[in-house]
């Protein structure tokens, strides 16, 4: 029996004011998404309307169970999705959907099926949602040592009183945590300066946004010439400089390693040489990554639709400052429990991909009259 068999199936609605019932969407109905993935789910909701590139397949043959199709249809249009080429996104037809073949199997035998897998899928998807919860759990965590690190509460011995820092603790600004050197603290040139059309197969790198966000200094490969590289030389970088995002993704922090290419930041950047005689790099990376860092920048950033930071911002970011040898022993204690998340975190995904699995071959061996 192929899915056309099943019943009638629509790809869009005629929005005129009046609707053809095909177009709507009732309880039970199998909703497939005509675009991407393939995506396949039974309606659950209120009466609706289809979507344009949205396909419904509703069951009125007596030779098939509903929930019977929902488990078996993802896997074939899985097939379909693996077999289609594409440059950008993937399309299916409705004539697509309509010709695919499915199993038959006596509705005894369907209801059957369907119920062991409902038992056998609902503990899966229990342990699923567990290891979800304990994701959700490690990035609250790691929230939350960043706060107490850059409060003076990670080792417990100190308290925030009336909202004024540990003995010993004072407020600074990245203005003044520069190593005071030409261009210590400078934005990327202007766009003009550096055009595409200046870009060079090799020479001096141009490190953006993609390279800060990855946190990859090696990624990417636009380059520019000596020449161009003599103009913009201000906005060269070093080892041990700190790369800020502007744009979009605002405050990410990279630290350059020792082994980087020469080159310049792009306009999308600023460039931070700071003393190291007052700060640890690390620390400061750490409270970049803060809710009071974030929150800071979501209330002066500019822009209606995506944030931007400017050089004058981050001058005037307040940084509470311990003493070096305090901010040392907290980037210790701070990388030691982030390491350990990383493990939990690692453990996690492991545990998702092999839930996934498992799902998979729990529905071929149903699919294949062998699940007991």
């Amino acid at each position: 029996m192929r899915i056309r068999d099943i019943g009638k199936n629509a790809t869009e609605a005629f929005y005129s004011g009046s609707y053809d019932e095909a177009y709507f969407v009732e309880l039970e109905d199998l909703v497939i998404g005509m675009d991407g993935d393939f995506n396949c789910a039974r309606w659950r909701g209120p009466r609706a309307l289809l979507n344009q590139r949205v396909c419904k397949v509703t069951v009125t043959s007596p030779e098939y169970n509903s929930k019977f199709l929902e488990f078996v249809l993802p896997g074939y249009l899985k097939a379909i999705n693996d077999h289609t080429s594409s440059v950008t996104v993937k399309h299916l037809s409705s004539k697509t959907v309509g010709e695919i073949p499915l199993p038959c199997p006596p509705m005894p035998e369907q209801e059957r099926i369907v119920a062991r897998l409902e038992e056998l899928l609902s503990d899966l998807e229990a342990g699923v949602a567990a290891l979800k919860r304990v994701r959700a759990g490690t990035k609250r965590y790691k929230v939350s040592v960043l706060k107490a690190a850059c409060e003076g509460k990670l080792f417990g011995n100190k308290e925030i009183e009336n909202g004024e820092l540990p003995e010993g603790w004072r407020w600074a600004t990245v203005k003044e945590l520069a190593d005071g050197s030409k261009n210590a603290l400078k934005a990327g040139p202007f766009g003009s300066s550096l055009k595409k059309e200046y870009y060079a197969p090799k020479g001096y790198k141009i490190y953006g946004q993609e390279q800060v966000i990855r946190g990859d200094p090696n990624f990417g490969d636009y380059y520019i010439d000596e020449d161009r590289y003599q103009q913009l030389k201000s906005n060269a970088v070093k080892p041990g400089d700190i790369l800020i995002s502007l744009v979009g993704t605002i405050g990410k922090v990279l630290i350059l390693p020792e082994n980087i290419e020469p080159g310049i930041i792009n306009p999308r950047l600023v460039k931070l040489s700071l003393d190291r005689n007052l700060i640890d790099s690390n620390y400061f990376k750490f409270y970049m990554g803060t809710e009071i860092a974030k929150h800071y920048f979501s209330t002066v950033s500019h822009g209606e639709t995506m944030k931007i930071l400017n050089l004058g911002i981050l001058k005037s970011l307040p940084i509470p400052l311990p003493p070096l040898e305090e901010q040392r022993r907290i980037v210790a204690e701070v990388e030691r429990r982030l390491e350990s998340m990383r493990a939990v975190e690692a453990a996690v995904e492991v545990g998702l991909k092999r839930a996934g699995r498992l799902r998979q071959a729990v529905l071929r061996s149903a699919f294949e009259g062998r699940l007991t």
